[in-house]
């Protein structure tokens, strides 16, 4: 083998995925706001820890901004947390981002829930359970790589919106840049305001700053649809539609999940590099993100001048044929990829000679994997 293209959550990290970042808008006035920053202790599936706002114990009730957040982690969510008793520890049903959300309402507990005499399994999903009682989930639009986003259809528990369709609202997650792109306002407090470009701005600089900093932090957006269309009028058959439907969205926050890096990581990329062999790291990230965690892990150095070593899958389409293949003989990094991305990838590497080793853990990936001279099929596949 003389090139490695990995994936990078629960391959080059733990993909033990936990929420310890939340911003929120506060104040807006025009361009004048005023962004609330909290932060989450805890970083495994126990559902505890607390919030804290300026280093102090924060009530998540008080802010009907944090409600709302933790509605949206709550709904726009299908996993699970359950407490294993003969190992005594809470574990994930599920994707690892959709259970860090569900830790974080957990340990927001925006209803103020008595955990006090709860056994373990109740309370794995205690407040969880709450706003899923408060609310009805008609239909989800499943996440899409070209809108980056999934949102849920909801109504107030026992009125259906087919009786009532002013009850209809949306919940929305996804990657931040897509998100923002498609909102019209941002919450503050109970109500809303309507969003600028340098809003905006302001909003991506703090996302790239969680991003890029010590913590390297994956961030996801949250946001509402106060006045849906019916549910009549979309067609749920066809996803690229979806983008459409999520349109007119509120901000409500933004959350930073921390994926460690493994421990071992680091060393085997050295021995990689005494071998001879380079390493690829390819995400569904951002790629600031991305290149921070490049340099985290050992793949840049810090002082690398990672010009025509790094691109996004945006930035490599964009390039000519020969310039793609002549970018494959340097990079070492390539971010919010598809799956095509990867074949691609493979092509040109062999191209050039290389015997190319590739990871994937999705049944999309499984071209790549075959194209590979050596393709690892990792964990339990999507």
């Amino acid at each position: 083998t003389s090139v490695i293209c990995s994936d990078k959550t629960g391959t080059l990290t733990t993909n033990q995925m936990s929420v310890c970042r939340i911003f929120i808008f506060n104040k807006a006035d025009g361009n004048d706001i005023e962004i609330d920053q909290f932060e989450v202790t805890g970083s495994t599936y126990e559902p505890k820890g607390d919030i804290l706002f300026n280093g102090r114990k924060f009530n998540c009730s008080d802010r009907s901004g944090l409600i709302e957040l933790a509605e949206c982690a709550a709904l726009c969510n299908d996993s699970a947390l359950d407490y294993n008793e003969s190992k005594k520890v809470f574990e994930k049903v599920g994707e690892a981002t959709e259970t860090a959300l569900t830790v974080l309402v957990e340990k927001m507990n925006v209803f103020n829930t008595d955990k006090s005499r709860l056994s373990s399994h109740e309370m794995a999903m205690s407040s969880n359970t709450i706003i899923h009682q408060k609310y009805c989930k008609e239909f989800t639009l499943e996440f899409s790589r070209d809108r980056k986003s999934m949102s849920t259809y909801v109504a107030p528990a026992g009125r259906s919106t087919s009786n009532n369709q002013q009850s209809a609202k949306m919940f929305v997650k996804g990657a931040p840049e897509s998100v923002i792109e498609r909102c019209t306002h941002i919450r503050v407090g109970t109500q809303k305001f309507p969003i600028t470009s340098q809003i905006k701005q302001e909003i991506m600089r703090l996302v790239n700053q969680y991003g890029t900093g010590r913590d390297t932090l994956r961030c996801l957006a949250l946001g509402t649809i106060d006045s849906p269309l019916r549910k009549e009028e979309m067609d749920l058959e066809d996803s690229s539609k979806f983008v459409i439907y999520e349109n007119n969205i509120t901000f409500v926050g933004v959350v930073g999940m921390l994926d460690p890096p493994r421990v071992e990581v680091i060393d085997a990329i050295e021995r990689c590099r005494d071998a001879g062999i380079r390493v690829i790291m390819i995400t569904g990230d951002n790629k600031n993100t991305a290149e921070a965690i490049c340099q985290r892990i050992g793949i840049f150095h810090d002082l690398e001048d990672i010009q025509g070593k790094a691109f996004s899958g945006r930035e490599f389409d964009d390039l000519s044929m020969e310039e793609q293949s002549e970018a494959c003989r340097y990079a070492k990094m390539f971010a919010r990829v598809e799956p095509t991305h990867k074949s691609k990838i493979v092509e040109y590497l062999q191209s050039h000679g290389e015997i190319t080793a590739m990871t994937g853990d999705g049944v999309n990936d499984a071209p790549a994997l075959k194209k590979a001279e050596i393709g690892i099929a990792m964990g339990s596949g999507t």
